[in-house]
């Protein structure tokens, strides 16, 4: 069966990115900030890309850029770049790659995307997909997440109705989602004993994309968040 995204993947990065410009510059910022230090012998893993590379990856000996499902335009876009590879490879099972063989991970927009059956498997999916990329990243690497949150009082409606939640995305044909609040979702790090280095808030534009529309901001509980955690 198609996950949503393979759908519209070659149309999702341009959609995106054109929505919310300012945001993606902001993300961008962050990473390369987080980037920096890292010189030709540096190797990133990208994972939930979606064809987005909003930051500078010229200075990196390798970047893996990895979906579910890899866009051919975004394939064809970067193709004269030889330290880009894009494949195919899902947050929850990371099993292609070896232990500790990244300088860094980078997940931008993902961590929602993440949302199981019931609360209580969206939880463990969560737990799952940051320990695998945790397990991925060499001693001092670092995992970078750019993370599409909301306000606390959103997500208790949203645990409340869960299950209703849920059976809204289906009938809309809409990817399956549950967004954290930037308390929680640092809370749960914690709880996993994963050391928090950086974490703050990201600004967002005037618009967000929101079941491929463009929405007021404003109109919507969402934010954004900027959190690295340090191996």
């Amino acid at each position: 069966m198609k996950n949503y995204f393979e759908s519209f993947v070659d149309e999702y990065a341009d959609e995106i990115v054109s929505i919310q410009p300012e945001f993606y510059k902001n993300a961008g910022n962050h990473i390369n900030k987080a980037l920096s230090s890292l010189g030709k012998k540096g190797t990133v893993l990208d994972i939930g890309n979606g064809g987005v590379i909003n930051y500078d990856f010229s200075h990196l000996n390798k970047l893996v850029c990895a979906d579910l499902s890899v866009s051919p335009k975004a394939q064809k876009r970067y193709e004269k770049f030889e330290n880009i590879k894009f494949c195919e490879a899902n947050m929850l099972d990371l099993s292609q790659f070896e232990d500790n063989i990244f300088d860094a991970v980078i997940i931008q927009t993902v961590i929602h995307h993440l949302a199981g059956k019931t609360m209580r498997q969206t939880e463990e999916n969560v737990s799952i997909g940051l320990k695998e990329c945790f397990r991925i990243l060499k001693m001092g690497g670092a995992l970078l997440i750019v993370e599409s949150t909301v306000s606390r009082w959103f997500e208790i409606f949203e645990k409340m109705c869960y299950p209703l939640m849920q059976l809204f995305f289906y009938l809309i044909r809409f990817d399956t989602v549950y967004q954290y609040s930037a308390q929680s979702l640092l809370k749960k790090i914690h709880k996993m004993s994963f050391e928090v280095e950086d974490e703050k808030e990201i600004e967002l534009d005037k618009y967000i994309w929101l079941c491929r529309k463009k929405i007021l901001t404003k109109l919507t509980p969402c934010k954004a968040h900027w959190i690295v955690i340090r191996k």
